[in-house]
């Protein structure tokens, strides 16, 4: 097996042994609190893209992300909250990410990475005591998910950077990556 097989299918491994972050959901009308327990990670990433443009669609605008019980963020999931973030900005009836609570490794992640002035932080959720578990299951399927990661690492160099450094090698493992799914596929 070649080392880029040999790379592909640890990576595969490592991923696919994660647990998904568990995502529940507060339903205010043009406001909405979205709560992360658990792993963030990339495969909770499209699932949370899933809920959230599901409530832009019925028309949230503004969405606070409680993440006390966060235990961790991976740049993906990251990744995807900036876009999701930018593309509410850029929206006709703007809006935008509030964070709540984040834990203190998520913190120094969004701080590392420059993106934690992308984002308010508040002290309260207000009348957000009765949230409802959501549906997560992950990505339909194993292209969809490397499409995902690649298009928030990019998001988060254009955000920052200093990011492309961090990410280029990441960058371009998916790039691969994606192209050797397509043509298999």
């Amino acid at each position: 097996m070649t080392e880029a097989k040999n790379c592909r299918k640890l990576a595969s491994a490592l991923v696919l042994g994660s647990e998904q972050a568990k995502l529940y959901v507060a339903d205010f009308g043009e406001h909405a609190v979205v709560r992360i327990t658990g792993r963030a990670n990339c495969l909770s990433s499209v699932p949370f893209k899933r809920v959230v443009n599901g409530l832009i669609v019925r028309g949230n605008r503004n969405f606070t992300l409680d993440l006390s019980d966060c235990q961790l963020m991976d740049s993906t999931f990251l990744g995807v909250l900036v876009g999701l973030n930018r593309t509410l900005a850029q929206s006709e009836v703007a809006g935008r990410f509030s964070l709540y609570r984040p834990t203190e490794s998520v913190r120094v992640l969004l701080d590392n990475l420059g993106i934690l002035e992308l984002f308010s932080t508040i002290e309260s959720l207000g009348q957000a005591v009765d949230v409802e578990s959501v549906e997560s299951s992950g990505p339909e399927d194993k292209i969809e998910l490397i499409r995902t990661s690649l298009e928030a690492h990019r998001i988060l160099i254009d955000a920052n950077s200093e990011n492309e450094v961090k990410f280029k090698e990441v960058t371009r493992f998916l790039e691969e990556d994606l192209a050797h799914q397509e043509a298999a596929g």
